[in-house]
């Protein structure tokens, strides 16, 4: 287990990309199982039980799709699990980032430079996955990093909008 937790922090730190993780569907499981987990605290700490498993299920099905879709469309489908278990536990790897944050946001409400230490906080968490995202993309894809960026900041934007959409309460 310690070896695979290091392999996310060296994805997470670009250096490896999803390609040193096993092709395991069960890696993929447990790694989609952690990300969910970590979705629905940072979605019941934002929006309380109101839709708590829908978004969380949206949130995977998500991630899930535009990682199988991308890899059918450009013919690399046996990356998927090795794809979708970096995705995913780079994303669970980050949330205790998230949460803390977001256990700041009321106390931030009283304190200006609390407000400013937790908005720049999430804006360098978001970046940061953002890049993570491309990073992994650019591997799994076999293509430039300014390609695989556009990819990750449109799936980004594209899953907030989305889920933003179906859950209008907020996402």
């Amino acid at each position: 287990m310690t070896a695979l937790l290091k392999a996310f922090i060296e994805i997470a730190l670009w250096r490896r990309g999803p390609g040193h993780l096993p092709d395991s569907t069960a890696l993929a499981i447990l790694a989609a199982a952690a990300y969910a987990a970590c979705s629905a605290v940072q979605s019941w700490m934002l929006f309380g039980m109101q839709d708590l498993a829908g978004r969380t299920l949206a949130d995977v099905l998500l991630a899930g799709a535009l990682i199988w879709l991308l890899l059918l469309a450009t013919g690399r489908r046996h990356r998927f699990r090795q794809t979708a278990s970096a995705v995913f536990g780079t994303g669970a790897l980050l949330s205790p980032l998230v949460i803390a944050l977001l256990a700041l946001k009321a106390p931030a409400a009283a304190s200006q430079p609390l407000a400013l230490f937790v908005w720049a906080g999430s804006v360098a968490v978001i970046v940061w996955f953002t890049l993570i995202v491309g990073h992994i993309l650019r591997a799994a894809l076999d293509t430039g990093l300014f390609t695989a960026m556009a990819v990750s900041v449109a799936y980004l934007v594209g899953s907030a909008a989305l889920l933003t959409w179906w859950f209008p309460a907020g996402a």
